[in-house]
């Protein structure tokens, strides 16, 4: 492959490919909604998204961490809604993006979680500008 067409490839793949943000915002959202009937308790722990991180950073394997995934899947700590998100938009990352979607997704988690945002008000956005939008009204 000559590098023109190398380029041309690229291109189309970050302009077809959502923003890192949208993608995190949408496993964030998914990851705060409420975890069983009473919902009391999110679908995913903030300590459960920090050692998802803290395991990339560690190993710097995303195939490792996949599978680290869907053991936190099978074990409950991971709810199947944001665990599909999760290995479906990291399975094709490099270990530099998956960090950088990893930092992303906790910071908008924290945000969501500390603004005590309510799942409702948030389920249907749509990409990061939306929830932009939302937290600043």
């Amino acid at each position: 492959m000559n590098i023109d067409t190398y380029i041309q490839k690229r291109e189309k793949e970050i302009v077809s490919s959502p923003s890192l943000l949208d993608v995190a915002a949408k496993i964030a959202i998914s990851a705060i909604k409420p975890k069983g009937r009473e919902g009391r308790e999110k679908a995913v722990d903030a300590s459960t998204i920090n050692s998802l991180l803290t395991f990339l950073q560690s190993r710097r394997n995303v195939d490792e961490l996949l599978v680290y995934i869907m053991r936190q899947m099978g074990r409950g700590e991971i709810d199947e809604d944001t665990g599909k998100l999760l290995l479906s938009n990291l399975k094709d990352k490099n270990v530099e993006e998956a960090l950088t979607l990893l930092g992303y997704v906790k910071w908008i988690y924290e945000t969501l979680d500390g603004l005590e945002k309510d799942y409702n008000s948030v389920r249907n956005v749509k990409d990061f500008k939306e929830l932009v939008s939302i937290l600043s009204k």
